[in-house]
C-alpha cells in the first residue's frame, strides 16, 4: 500500500473525525427543526429569550464546526494555531494548507456577527460590519443567494426558514469539509 493510500485510509476511518462530523450533523438538524426531536416538523423558537436561544444555537454549531476543522487538519497532518476560536479564519488556514478554495469565509464571518448580535444584543443591530458602516451583513441569504444586510438600529429577524437554511448550510459545509479532509494530497495515491 502506498503512503498516500495509507494516509487516506486512516483519514476515512478516523473515529475523532467521524465523531466531530456526526456531532455537527446532529446539532444542525436539531437547531434546524426548532430545537425539536427526530422526526418532528420545523417549528418556531418562541418566547422571551428567543434571540438568545437562537444565538446560542448558532454558537454551538460554530463550535462543532471548529472542532471538525481541527480534526480534519489533524488527520491531514496540518498544524493549526492552538486555541484558534475564529472558525472562519481556522477553516481558511486549513484550506490554504490543502490548496483548495475557501468560499465560506465571508458567510462564516457574517454568521459570527449574527450570533453575537442575537446572543449579546437581543437581536438589535448595534454596529455595522466595520467602522462607519450603516448595516451589518448577516449569515442568511436572500432568495437571490446574496447575504442579507440589516441596518444599524433594526432588529435582526430570524424566521423558521432562515434558521433552517443556515442549518442546511452547516450540513453541506460538514459534507464538503469531510470530503476535503479525505482527499489525497496532490492527487497522489
Amino acid at each position: 500500500m502506498r503512503q498516500g493510500a495509507a494516509r487516506n485510509a486512516a483519514i476515512v476511518t478516523s473515529p475523532e473525525l467521524i465523531r466531530a462530523y456526526a456531532t455537527l450533523q446532529r446539532g444542525s438538524r436539531f437547531l434546524g427543526i426548532g430545537l425539536g426531536g427526530p422526526g418532528e416538523a420545523p417549528r418556531a423558537i418562541a418566547g422571551r429569550y428567543r434571540a438568545k436561544v437562537i444565538g446560542n444555537g448558532l454558537r454551538e454549531l460554530d463550535r462543532f464546526l471548529n472542532l471538525l476543522v481541527g480534526e480534519a487538519a489533524r488527520c491531514r497532518g496540518i498544524a493549526l494555531p492552538e486555541g484558534e476560536r475564529n472558525t472562519a479564519n481556522k477553516l481558511a488556514r486549513l484550506r490554504r494548507a490543502l490548496s483548495v478554495p475557501d468560499p465560506d469565509h465571508d458567510r462564516l464571518a457574517a454568521l459570527g456577527r449574527s450570533r453575537d448580535c442575537l446572543f449579546y444584543c437581543a437581536g438589535t443591530v448595534l454596529r455595522g460590519d466595520g467602522a462607519g458602516d450603516d448595516a451589518m451583513t448577516i449569515g442568511w441569504r436572500t432568495p437571490g443567494g446574496r447575504l442579507k444586510r440589516v441596518a444599524v438600529g433594526a432588529e435582526l429577524a430570524v424566521s423558521v426558514t432562515d434558521l433552517s437554511e443556515v442549518c442546511r448550510y452547516y450540513l453541506d459545509l460538514a459534507d464538503r469539509l469531510l470530503a476535503e479532509a479525505r482527499s489525497i494530497p496532490n492527487g497522489a495515491s
